[in-house]
């Protein structure tokens, strides 16, 4: 990833959309940092390259076949395009970069 300063580093479980409010949701754990709405989640292309979304909305969600507690993270996504683009990822078991600077 570049040089953002990482506030936080999230392991993705898997993701999901809802497409009629334009939704994507990241669920998993923070394993270290700290995390809040309005911070970026970085999802990294290769090594040099990753697409950044602003964290809207964080929740905290318990799932009744894995115990626990997660955290469901919520990205608004303007542009319908983005949207298929972000689900066509297929984000799951892997970590994420959680920053404060950055474009989304």
């Amino acid at each position: 990833m570049s040089t953002k300063a990482r506030r936080g580093l999230f392991n993705v479980i898997d993701s999901f959309i809802i497409r009629r409010r334009n939704e994507v949701y990241l669920i998993g754990t923070l394993e270290e940092g700290e995390l809040e709405a309005g911070w970026l989640v970085n999802v990294p292309l290769n090594k040099s390259i990753a697409l950044t979304w602003s964290i809207s909305q964080v929740e905290d969600v318990e799932m009744t076949n894995m115990g626990g507690v997660y955290k469901l993270l919520f990205i608004n996504i303007n542009d319908p395009g983005d949207l298929e683009d972000l689900f066509a990822l297929n984000i799951g078991s892997e970590l994420l970069d959680i920053t404060v600077d950055g474009q989304d």
